[in-house]
């Protein structure tokens, strides 16, 4: 089975939990339960495992979160991988908004329009917003944040009764722990029910 390259975008002040719960649920899940008993004991990952997470970032330089911690990203956008999915967390909204501005951020992300997923988690959607990908389609974002960004983003049906919006290609998540649901959603899509179910046991989560 083909391994799949998740890239998570990373920028200053970041919320954590966004891209910390993603990277957890892809890169725990296994393709069995023999290698999820081994996955659970030994250090390292499996190389088996059916994703494999890098973070990535502008100039791939340090950067710090909105909660002040210190992150090193694997890649910039100048040398990153190709990939399969792509994740895009939120942040507060002054951070948000300097990365919709941000053109060569933006010309990236257009870049992977094709690829199998595109996904913001939280306020990342106004992020992802501003590439112009998601005119026309229906998302979500956080509820504190679907008034603004239903004006920034006219052209954008915002439907503020979903947690999840899965239109084509994009999958758009509300609230800043839905990063997990959104990365096991993601998980059964491509591998199955019993596997995100798994994945979900093996992390302590109620699906």
């Amino acid at each position: 089975m083909k391994k799949r390259k998740v890239g998570i975008l990373l920028f200053d002040y970041v919320d954590v939990l966004d891209f910390t719960g993603p990277a957890e649920v892809f890169s725990l899940t296994t393709n069995n339960k023999a290698e999820k008993t081994l996955t659970l004991y030994k250090k390292h990952l499996l190389p088996m495992r059916p994703f494999e997470v890098c973070t990535i970032s502008e100039t791939g330089m340090e950067l710090k979160t909105h909660s002040e911690i210190i992150i090193n990203p694997d890649f910039s956008i100048d040398n990153s991988p190709a990939l399969d999915i792509l994740i895009i967390p939120g942040g507060p909204l002054r951070a948000v908004q300097s990365m919709a501005k941000n053109q060569k951020i933006q010309d990236w992300i257009i870049k992977h329009k094709s690829i199998e997923y595109i996904s913001s988690v939280c306020t990342g959607a106004y992020i992802l917003g501003g590439t112009g990908l998601l005119d026309g389609k229906k998302a979500t974002t956080h509820h504190l944040a679907l008034k603004l960004f239903e004006e920034k983003y006219p052209e954008i049906q915002v439907l503020s009764d979903r947690k999840v919006v899965h239109d084509g290609n994009i999958i758009t998540y509300g609230g800043v722990s839905s990063g997990i649901n959104m990365a096991l959603y993601i998980v059964k899509q491509i591998l199955g029910k019993s596997t995100a179910e798994r994945t979900a046991k093996t992390i302590e989560f109620t699906m």
